[in-house]
């Protein structure tokens, strides 16, 4: 029975899908995983930039402290390789941080700081790179909070409860979902942020819908996104946004993947730089050399109306990431 739990706890606390497992036991589990990631962006209408930016490790450990309860435990690192000695640039930075209980029954209900709702259940996109625009939730990770997940074969129920916290003084509350249906998976949901400082406060409210279809070595999904920002300072910075994504992924080859997406973001603004539409499409190739090891290149376009003068843009990307 423990050792179903704590595969159970696995699925919940959405770990990392190859990991160096330090111990593994019917009672106690903990795994060291990571992720290096080295990219090269060249900009048609900027500075080319290379990074090893968005490269983390982190801690999981979960311990069975009855047949139906786990104890959760989780500790998460951004390496900043590109750290700036003289701006005073972190090299590490602890991105996620939580602790909790997981019940066979029950679910799970960690706290601490967590990545939100609707980043675990986001909208489609296989870039590696250059996509993602069209998911319009306001934060990805929240500093303080309570989250609650349950899941099973059928179904994802997952909410999320941040205190007023951050930079930016900001609170949210998010309820997403995601129902499976053999080949075809539906999810989507809603969520509340509210900004606090005083010279930026605003209320967002936010809702989207995805259906992604997999069957063999295809994926095709499509995402409606909408999000409404009130600006309570000056109500002419006021937005509301609609955004479209369609894409796909095949295999190609064994380890060999092509993709592509197109995302539509409409933007309704009384303030001129707010206002307009914005297309970005993007398509590339990952190759997995290993199971651990993967290498990319990617292509992109974009159009961006929501800027006084139109601003159009091909650019490219190349990368390589090891994980553990």
């Amino acid at each position: 029975m423990k050792k179903t739990l704590l595969a159970l706890a696995a699925s919940i606390a959405v770990s990392p899908a190859y990991a160096y497992e330090i111990i593994n036991n019917e009672r106690a589990y903990l795994e060291f995983y990571g992720e290096v990631k080295a990219r090269a962006f060249f900009y048609e209408n900027q500075d080319n930039d290379y990074t090893f930016g968005d490269s983390k490790v982190g801690v999981d450990a979960r311990y069975a402290a009855t047949d139906t309860l786990n104890l959760l435990g989780l500790v998460e690192g951004e390496v900043n390789f590109d750290a700036d000695e003289t701006r005073d640039e972190d090299d590490l930075y602890f991105s996620k941080y939580y602790g909790g209980l997981q019940h066979e029954v029950l679910g799970a209900l960690t706290f601490g700081k967590h990545a939100t709702s609707s980043d675990d259940l986001e909208g489609v996109d296989y870039s590696e790179a250059f996509g993602g625009k069209s998911n319009l939730n306001p934060v990805s990770q929240h500093d303080e909070g309570l989250k609650y997940v349950y899941s099973n074969e059928l179904f994802i129920l997952s909410a999320t409860y941040g205190f007023e916290a951050g930079d930016n003084e900001r609170d949210l509350m998010e309820l997403y979902g995601q129902y499976n249906l053999g080949d075809l998976n539906i999810r989507g949901g809603l969520g509340t942020s509210s900004t606090n400082l005083v010279n930026n406060q605003k209320d967002e409210f936010y809702a989207t819908t995805s259906a992604e279809f997999s069957r063999g070595d295809y994926v095709l999904g499509a995402t409606y996104y909408y999000t409404d920002i009130d600006n309570e300072l000056d109500s002419q910075r006021s937005v509301k946004k609609n955004a479209l994504a369609v894409a796909g992924k095949v295999e190609v080859v064994e380890k060999l993947f092509g993709y592509a997406g197109y995302e539509y973001i409409m933007q309704d603004s009384d303030t001129a730089s707010l206002d307009g539409n914005l297309h970005n499409v993007y398509l590339g190739s990952r190759y997995d050399i290993v199971d651990w090891a993967n290498v990319y290149a990617e292509a992109n376009y974009v159009n961006d109306g929501t800027k006084t003068t139109d601003d159009t843009a091909v650019n490219f990307a190349v990368g390589a990431t090891i994980f553990w």
